[in-house]
């Protein structure tokens, strides 16, 4: 296997080329307490994306064959791969790149979110503050640092930054949504009442971004205010029929209401769709037994134990 390299920076901002990480640690959130992480999260930032990304990088790979050492090319690849969720070869790329040209702050903003591929948002981190000193009213930016801040539990840090995009760009939905989550963190409740429910606000429910309904949802249900919260995580589920945490705590806020039914069949939907979790079997398998379906609450307790065990070996 070739060795793969990247960047680094010194005290100096000098760029240096050191070995990627051999793994890929995966960092996760519980579902419905902030937007997805890893692969999820790079796509959400990916302004650039192409219809026909395959077609974009044969392109590009037959430039560099008349011409390798153009520096234009070869950030544009790096994007293109990045893009295409090939992490460690775009890193080789923009590396290859930068002996040619200094990276643009977004073309380091691009080389921290493959970092966030890859699961390593200390690597993301410094890319992003890196980028930060360079272009410090780029909304994307500091929308990103405070996201990989969050994602390292520097959730004040992380608010300071959200509050920033949004002094640059005051409508944006993103910054608004994930100030209210740093909020909710630090247990400022009231302040991330305010800025989720604007948040829900502003987001379309007609739209593709289930995660403003599901967040406000979320906070409503943490805080005991099930019957406010079916209406947000309704709509989050029929925005993406396919979202476990959707359809799993509107069912826990259908049951809250009495709406046992209605309850059992979200969580049912969000056992089918994640058949592998064992906290979505043993919630579902609890919800039968308060309904008196003991059969099958069995059936989903013991299923939910079996899945548990084997996680333990693993």
């Amino acid at each position: 296997m070739r060795a793969q390299t990247v960047l680094r920076t010194s005290a100096l901002t000098c760029l240096l080329l050191i070995p990627l990480p051999a793994t890929h640690p995966q960092a996760t959130k519980d579902a419905g307490k902030a937007r997805p992480q890893g692969p999820a999260y790079s796509t959400e930032q990916s302004a650039a994306v192409t219809p026909d990304l395959s077609a974009r990088e044969t392109t590009l790979r037959a430039g560099l064959v008349q011409n390798p050492q153009s520096a234009a090319l070869l950030y544009s690849l790096a994007l293109v791969l990045r893009l295409e969720g090939s992490a460690r070869e775009s890193l080789d790329t923009y590396t290859q790149a930068a002996r040619n040209r200094k990276p643009t702050p977004q073309e380091l903003r691009s080389v921290a979110l493959d970092y966030v591929l890859l699961g390593d948002f200390d690597d993301a981190i410094r890319w992003l503050e890196l980028a930060a000193q360079s272009a410090p009213n780029d909304a994307e930016i500091l929308y990103s640092l405070g996201r990989c801040y969050y994602s390292r539990d520097r959730y004040v840090d992380a608010g300071k930054l959200y509050q920033r995009v949004l002094a640059i760009d005051p409508h944006n939905l993103k910054a608004q949504e994930n100030l209210g989550l740093a909020y909710d963190a630090t247990h400022r409740t009231d302040k991330a009442e305010e800025a989720l429910r604007t948040a829900a606000a502003w987001a379309d429910p007609s739209g593709s971004d289930e995660w403003p309904f599901l967040d406000w949802g979320s906070f409503l249900l943490d805080q005991d205010r099930a019957a406010e919260a079916v209406g947000p995580l309704r709509v989050a589920s029929q925005i993406r029929h396919d979202c476990v945490p959707c359809h799993e705590r509107l069912g826990r806020a259908l049951l809250a209401t009495h709406d046992t039914a209605g309850g059992l069949q979200e969580l049912a939907v969000a056992t089918q769709l994640d058949p592998k979790n064992p906290k979505m079997h043993y919630e579902y398998g609890r919800a039968l037994r308060q309904a008196g379906q003991l059969e099958h609450a069995q059936q989903e307790l013991s299923l939910s134990q079996t899945l548990y065990s084997a996680h333990s070996e693993e």
